[in-house]
């Protein structure tokens, strides 16, 4: 039975009041300069927001509850919601995100992950800006194979599965779905998290050097990485066992 999700929880620890995180959550001059790049919200019940994240990722939603710097609660149009928490923590704040919803399934745990992933990573970029004026976003998915995948373990392998290869990307004609990739440049690849990081931070037009477990047998190809989304104008090399 395929396993269910309706719930997906990140945190972290910002060394900053409580007060200056949420100015960085709710002020869309603050949110623009870690996260978003445009930002609007009405901060009352009731109240619209918008987000423009860039890469083609947006958010509409309402505002469900408030609690100044404490926590905010939103919901999108299917009634799912995004709940944000600040907690005082000794080294400063603690702050949660908390996605309700249901996911199962290989394209449903992909997504779940995918949105995990990149929460996570512009919550690491919150904490840059807010501690040390860096803004971390132009290492930001800069580059792409075109393949959606998932954490995967068995009995005979772990790594990530290929639920998603986008025709004519990097690893069309390479990798197919149910192949799980086990090393990339020669690091083992254990989560999500691993994989897409490691891809999305290569500089365009890299080497990327994929092992994979395909129906009981471990395969390799060099696939070149492209600047995120772009798709490829020449045929894929043949992999080599």
């Amino acid at each position: 039975m395929d396993q269910t999700y309706r719930s997906v929880i990140r945190s972290i620890v910002i060394k900053a009041s409580p007060q200056k995180v949420w100015r960085g959550l709710t002020v869309p001059e603050e949110r623009n300069r870690w996260e978003t790049k445009s930002y609007t919200l009405e901060l009352r019940v009731g109240g619209i927001i918008e987000l423009d994240y860039g890469w083609g990722v947006s958010y509409t939603g309402t505002v469900k509850e408030i609690v100044p710097e404490q926590r905010l609660v939103l919901a999108d149009e299917q009634n799912e919601l995004t709940i944000w928490t600040l907690k005082p923590h000794p080294d400063g704040t603690e702050v949660g995100i908390e996605y309700t919803g249901l996911w199962s399934g290989d394209l449903g745990i992909m997504e779940m992950e995918n949105m995990a992933y990149g929460t996570y990573r512009f919550m690491n970029n919150m904490r840059s800006v807010l501690e040390h004026e860096e803004d971390l976003r132009a290492g930001f998915w800069k580059s792409w194979i075109g393949v959606n995948h998932l954490t995967f373990s068995s009995s005979q392998v772990s790594g990530v599965k290929v639920a998603q290869v986008a025709a004519d990307s990097p690893a069309d004609g390479t990798l197919q779905v149910n192949d799980v990739v086990t090393e990339l440049n020669g690091a083992p690849i254990v989560s999500y998290d691993e994989f897409e990081e490691a891809i999305t931070s290569m500089e365009p037009h890299k080497s990327a050097m994929i092992r994979y477990w395909r129906d009981g047998s471990v395969l390799q190809a060099d696939v070149e990485v492209l600047p995120y989304g772009q798709r490829r104008t020449t045929p894929p090399a043949t992999p080599a066992k």
